[in-house]
């Protein structure tokens, strides 16, 4: 049998080598593009013939590798991973497209870090044993903090460093768990075994109630600050507004903090030591994180900062969706991830492209650009419509699903994530209204509206967002099976 999940992350690691050592552009976006490309391939052939009727897993490869510390290569997907590497598969080859004629400096550095964050990010989506998913999750902050410090903008470096800290000093608190998990499981079995699911069955015989809900604690701090969640947001408007067009979107794609939430955090909730309290912390971080995040958006005169803190306000349904501990919330929680990273990613080129034409992204400062700009302006509005959750777009299926069902369970947190919902419409309309329409502002100059290579991929993923507006349930389906065996695991075990 193929190795196929194997393949999928060696080759945007081995084309992200051969990328860095060409030496003209055109070698350099060419080699991009064939990598991505033949992943995309690879991923479609996996996604066609996935079974989305069983939460088993798939495509699983399992090989000894460290047999004295229980360490093994061990990988597969389920319905919650792959939806997450088919929208990096996607996407990532459509923004080698987007930038094919703006990277000037260092394009061989430039397209070897997003091949290497595509290798990296699908790593940690297909990896089942921590010490694999540890490694993959740490080198993920390496690409993205050269494409801030590199081709950011001019606060680039505070950017960077910010980031870097903070989640790298999250990663290090989970890796505390996860070796919490580890020498308990270890003690109990005389075993060694890095296993993610072996370790979470092993958590519910941890003895302790306090070391149990330390464990969690740790790792649901490294997910969440990854995500983020407020209070630990701080880092991402600066990452976000710093970071060139690709680098924002690359953020966008980074969902291995929610992802961490379905795979490990929600299997080992019905064990902790206090799980009423943990699904509380849940709910308060995802509600307030909603309407926190709406407001700061609403402020924001800087169009790409308000994007950023409109991320911060929609990732916190992820969190709410889990707090609501039923089947379609979960499944809500899942598609959002999924919904977010294709309507940001428009957004973001969306304001790229604005910048670089008008020269500006202070929403004040621009005006009228739909009469020199209608091409984007109509892509833009679907994102834009997507985001604020207008039916029939990607972005109102996930947020209805998060909301109805979690009302039965967490009441309280979806009326506060409810009072988001005028904000969030007011601050998308205003910023549509005053950048777009109304009176061209003529000290703008002559701008020019989307080229082939821009047009192209943003197009693709605008009819994505509609598709899957529509017709939900290729991704949905099997986000919904894997999450109603989560939803009856714990039912067994009584929350």
């Amino acid at each position: 049998m193929l190795p196929i999940l194997s393949l999928i992350v060696l080759i945007p690691l081995l084309f992200s080598a051969i990328t860095f050592l060409t030496s003209t552009r055109e070698q350099a976006r060419m080699s991009a593009l064939a990598g991505t490309l033949i992943t995309l391939i690879l991923t479609l052939y996996m996604y066609f013939t996935f079974d989305s009727t069983t939460a088993a897993l798939q495509f699983e490869e399992l090989a000894s590798w460290i047999p004295s510390l229980g360490i093994s290569y061990h990988v597969g997907v389920d319905g919650i991973s792959m939806p997450m590497i088919l929208l990096n598969a996607i996407v990532i080859p459509l923004l080698v497209v987007f930038t094919w004629d703006d990277v000037r400096a260092a394009p061989n550095r430039f397209y070897g870090l997003i091949l290497a964050m595509q290798g990296a990010v699908i790593g940690v989506f297909v990896s089942l044993d921590f010490f694999m998913f540890y490694i993959f999750w740490e080198l993920t902050l390496v690409p993205l903090f050269f494409m801030v410090s590199i081709w950011g903008g001019p606060n680039k470096d505070h950017a960077a460093i910010k980031f870097f800290i903070y989640t790298h000093v999250a990663s290090l608190v989970m890796l505390l768990g996860i070796f919490g998990l580890y020498f308990a499981a270890w003690a109990q079995t005389g075993t060694p075994n890095m296993g993610i699911n072996y370790l979470i069955e092993q958590f519910s015989f941890i003895g302790s109630g306090m070391a149990k809900d330390a464990i969690f604690l740790a790792l649901l701090f490294g997910f969440i600050v990854k995500i983020p969640m407020f209070p630990f947001h701080s880092w991402l408007p600066d990452a976000y507004a710093e970071a060139p067009v690709a680098g924002s979107v690359l953020f966008i794609l980074l969902k291995i903090g929610g992802y961490g939430l379905f795979r490990v955090m929600l299997p080992m909730l019905p064990s902790t030591g206090t799980p009423s309290l943990m699904i509380t912390i849940m709910g308060v971080l995802g509600a307030v994180s909603i309407l926190y995040g709406a407001f700061l958006a609403l402020a924001q005169k800087d169009l790409k900062r308000m994007i950023a803190y409109s991320s911060i306000s929609h990732m916190g349904y992820v969190t709410l969706g889990c707090a609501g501990l039923v089947s379609l919330s979960v499944s809500g929680a899942m598609f959002q991830q999924f919904s977010h990273g294709l309507i940001m990613s428009i957004m973001f080129m969306s304001v790229g492209v604005i910048q670089a034409n008008a020269g500006t992204r202070i929403i004040n400062e621009l005006g009228g650009l739909a009469k020199k700009m209608p091409k984007l302006t109509v892509i833009m509005m679907v994102a834009f419509m997507a985001s604020l959750g207008l039916p029939g777009l990607t972005g109102f299926i996930a947020e209805f699903l998060v909301l109805t069902f979690s009302f039965a369970n967490v009441p309280g947190y979806v009326i506060i994530a409810l009072l988001a919902i005028v904000v969030t419409a007011a601050y998308h309309l205003w910023a549509m209204q005053r950048a777009m329409f109304g009176v061209y502002n003529e000290k703008l100059g002559e701008v020019v509206d989307l080229s082939t290579n821009q047009v192209f991929p943003m197009t693709v993923i605008a009819l994505l967002v509609l598709y899957f507006g529509l017709d939900p349930s290729p991704v949905l389906d099997m986000m919904i099976t894997n999450s109603e065996q989560i939803i009856s695991l714990m039912a067994v075990l009584g929350v």
